[in-house]
C-alpha cells in the first residue's frame, strides 16, 4: 500500500489546543526529541525556515508583543545557532530549541499587566517552566491584536521591497492569533502566502482582484487545518482514546483497503499517542514524532524525498487508494457464520475492530461516523443474538436494521443537497437559523450565525463532490461543528437532550443532532420592541450587512417563538421588509422605524396567538 499516502491522516499540518492533557504528557516523562536542538533544526530546514519557526514559536508563546520585539528575540536565537554550528563552545549549544527560547524570554522581564505570569514561569525549571507558557497560552480570539489590512498596492510594495521582514510580519499575524497551531504548519502557509503575493504582483491592474479572489480560500484552509486538530483533541478530552483509536482505524481502513489489519493497528497506535502529544501543548515535542513517525512509515516515497515543509502538503494531495479487485460486495462472514459467536466471544474488541476494518474497506463511500454506527450495531446484535440458539436467524434480523441506518443516512444527505440546490446558501442558512435558534435559544447571535453559516458551507462544499464523497465529507464537517456546539454549552448542560448528543457516543453525534427539536427548557421572553431593537441600520448599503442583520431579526424572532412555523416566519418576514422598504425611505428614518416596529410588534403577537399549536416545518424557504 502507499505509506505515504496513509500517514496523511497523521500528518496533515495542524493546530492543538494547547490546555488539554498536559498532565499526561508532563508526568508522563515525555520529552521533545534531546537531537532538536537549534543548531540541528538549522541543518534540517535551512537558516531562513529555522528563523520562521523561532519567530513563531516567540509568537505564540507572547501573543501582545509586537513584531518588531519578536525579531530582536529571533536575532539572539540565530546568533546562537550560528555560533554552535560553526563549532563555538558556548553554553548552549547541544541544548533543545524550546530551551533557548525560552531561556530568552526569560532574559527581560515582561510588562505584568499583558503577561501576568511571565516572572511566575521563568523562576520554574524545565520541564515545569514550560508547561508553565503552555498553560498560559493565550486562546482567546477576543485578545487577538486587531489586524489592519494594508492595500494591496502596499502590499506588493512591501514585498517587492523586504521580503524577509514581510513574511515575517506574516508569521507574527498568524501564530499571535493562532497560538496552539503547529508551527511547522505556519511556514507551510507562509510559503502559500507568499506564492499567492508574488502571482498577484506579476499585474498592478488586476492585484486587488487576484488577492481578493485567492485569499479567502488561504484563510479558510489555515482555519480548517486548526479545526481539524482540534476536534482531535476534543474527542480525546471528552471522550477518550479508544473513541479516537475508532475513528482513525475507520477512516484508515476505508481510506486505504490494501492496508492489512495488523498494520492498521499499529500505524493508529501511533496517530492517537502522536495526538496525545500534540494536545499537550509541547509543539517542538509534537513536531519531533511527527517526523519520526513519517520516516518510519514512508522511506523512500516520493513525498518524502521532497524539502522537510513540502512533505505534508504533498502526502495529503496524494490519490486515495483504489480497492483491490478481490474484495467482496459483502462481508458477509460477520453475518452467516455459524462460528461467528464463538469468534466474538474469544477476540471481543479486535474482532470487532477486523470487522471494522473490513466493513470500511467495501464501503469508502460511507463516512467513518456510519461505519462506526454500524460496527457498534452489530457489536450490539452480538451481545443480544449470541445468548440464544439461533443466533444467525437473529443477527440476521438486526442487519436489516442497520440496512435502514444506512439508508437514512444516504436519504437525510439527499434531502439535504437537494434543498441547498433548490434555496440557494442565503435561504438554506435561513433555515438552519430557525432550526438552531429553536435548539440552541441561549446562544449568542454571533455563534448561531458562526454556526450556520460553516453548516451551509459544509453543504456547498460536499454536495458538489462526487456522490461517493459527499458522505465522508460532509458528516467530517458536520462533526467538528457539532463539537464546537457542545463546547460552547454551559457547564451542567440545562439541555439534557442536547447533552445526551454531546457525551453519550462520538458515531452517534450527526444523528442525534438531526433528532433534536426545540429546547424545552428555554423559557421566552415577551415580545416587545426591544426584542429586535429597529433603526436605521438596517437601511446599510452594504449586502452582506443587510443580509446579517435580516438573519439576526430571524434569530430575535425565533427566540420569542421558539415553535414558530414556516407560514409564521413568511408572513412576519413580508411585513418586516414591508417596513424596511417603508422606513429606509422616509426623511426620519429612526422615528418611522420606532412607528412601524411597535405595529410589527403587535402583529407578531397576534400571529403567534392564533395558531401557537403547530409544529415547525424546516423544509420550505425563509424569505428573510
Amino acid at each position: 500500500m502507499k505509506w505515504a499516502t496513509l500517514i496523511s491522516i497523521v500528518i496533515v499540518l495542524s493546530c492543538t489546543e494547547s490546555r488539554i492533557l498536559q498532565k499526561r504528557h508532563h508526568e508522563d516523562g515525555h520529552a521533545e526529541d534531546p537531537n532538536l536542538s537549534m543548531e540541528s533544526i538549522v541543518g534540517l530546514i535551512g537558516v531562513e525556515h529555522a528563523k520562521a519557526l523561532a519567530m513563531a514559536l516567540f509568537s505564540q508563546m507572547l501573543s501582545k508583543c509586537p513584531h518588531h520585539e519578536q525579531v530582536q528575540r529571533v536575532r539572539n536565537v540565530m546568533d546562537i545557532a550560528d555560533l554552535c554550528s560553526r563549532g563555538a563552545k558556548h553554553g548552549d549549544c547541544g541544548k533543545s530549541v524550546m530551551t533557548i527560547i525560552l531561556n530568552e524570554i526569560c532574559k527581560t522581564p515582561e510588562n505584568p499587566e499583558k503577561y501576568p505570569f511571565h516572572e511566575g514561569c521563568c523562576k520554574k525549571e524545565d520541564p515545569e517552566r514550560h508547561k508553565c507558557f503552555i498553560e498560559h497560552k493565550s486562546t482567546d480570539p477576543k485578545e487577538r491584536t486587531e489586524y489592519v489590512k494594508p492595500s494591496p498596492e502596499q502590499i506588493c510594495k512591501d514585498h517587492a521591497e523586504n521580503r524577509d521582514e514581510f513574511l515575517g510580519h506574516y508569521i507574527h499575524k498568524v501564530a499571535s492569533s493562532h497560538t496552539t497551531m503547529y508551527p511547522p504548519a505556519i511556514l507551510s502557509f507562509t510559503l502559500h502566502f507568499d506564492g499567492i503575493v508574488s502571482h498577484c504582483c506579476k499585474d498592478e491592474a488586476t492585484v486587488g482582484q487576484c488577492l481578493s479572489e485567492k485569499m479567502p480560500a488561504h484563510k479558510e484552509e489555515v482555519e480548517h487545518v486548526c479545526a481539524v486538530q482540534k476536534h482531535n483533541c476534543y474527542i480525546l478530552q471528552n471522550f477518550n482514546e479508544r473513541a479516537l483509536r475508532a475513528s482513525k482505524a475507520a477512516h484508515a481502513c476505508s481510506k486505504f483497503p490494501h492496508a492489512s489489519f495488523e498494520n492498521v493497528q499499529r500505524l493508529t497506535d501511533g496517530i492517537v499517542h502522536l495526538h496525545q502529544t500534540c494536545c499537550g501543548g509541547d509543539m517542538m515535542a509534537c513536531m519531533a514524532e511527527r517526523m519520526k513517525l513519517t520516516t518510519q512509515t514512508c522511506e523512500k516515497k516520493k513525498c518524502c524525498e521532497k524539502p522537510v515543509l513540502e512533505r505534508s502538503e504533498c502526502i495529503v494531495r496524494l490519490p486515495n487508494d483504489e480497492k483491490p479487485a478481490d474484495l467482496s460486495p459483502e462481508v458477509r462472514y460477520y453475518f452467516d457464520d455459524p462460528e461467528v459467536c464463538k469468534r466474538f466471544k474469544e477476540e471481543g474488541d479486535a474482532f470487532m475492530g477486523r470487522f471494522l476494518c473490513d466493513y470500511a474497506k467495501i464501503h469508502p463511500e460511507h463516512s467513518a461516523e456510519l461505519n462506526l454506527r454500524i460496527a457498534s450495531g452489530l457489536e450490539k446484535a452480538y451481545k443480544t443474538c449470541c445468548a440464544g440458539e439461533a443466533h444467525n436467524e437473529c443477527i440476521a434480523k438486526e442487519e436489516e436494521t442497520l440496512r435502514h441506518e444506512i439508508e437514512a443516512s444516504k436519504t437525510k444527505l439527499k434531502t439535504t443537497c437537494g434543498a441547498l440546490e433548490k434555496l440557494g446558501p442565503y435561504h438554506f442558512q435561513n433555515i438552519m437559523i430557525v432550526r438552531y435558534t429553536g435548539i440552541l435559544p441561549r446562544s449568542s447571535d454571533a455563534f448561531l450565525l458562526y454556526i450556520t453559516k460553516t453548516l451551509t458551507n459544509i453543504g456547498q462544499k460536499c454536495c458538489k463532490l462526487p456522490e461517493d464523497q459527499q458522505m465522508p465529507c460532509s458528516e467530517g464537517g458536520l462533526g467538528m461543528v457539532f463539537a464546537q456546539i457542545c463546547q460552547n454549552q454551559k457547564t451542567p448542560f440545562e439541555n439534557e437532550k442536547l447533552a445526551h448528543c454531546c457525551k453519550d457516543s462520538l458515531s452517534f453525534t450527526t444523528p442525534c443532532f438531526a433528532a433534536l427539536t426545540v429546547d424545552e427548557t428555554y423559557v421566552p421572553a415577551p415580545v416587545t420592541a426591544e426584542s429586535f431593537n429597529f433603526n436605521d441600520e438596517f437601511c446599510t448599503p452594504s449586502e452582506a450587512d443587510l443580509q446579517a442583520k435580516k438573519q439576526t431579526f430571524l434569530m430575535h424572532l425565533v427566540r420569542t417563538h421558539p415553535k414558530i412555523t414556516d407560514e409564521q416566519v413568511k408572513t412576519i418576514s413580508e411585513k418586516f421588509l414591508a417596513m424596511c422598504g417603508q422606513c429606509c425611505k422616509a426623511d426620519q428614518r429612526n422615528e418611522c422605524f420606532a412607528t412601524e416596529g411597535a405595529k410589527l410588534v403587535e402583529a407578531c403577537t397576534e400571529i403567534f396567538a392564533t395558531d401557537v399549536a403547530v409544529k415547525v416545518e424546516h423544509h420550505v424557504q425563509v424569505s428573510v
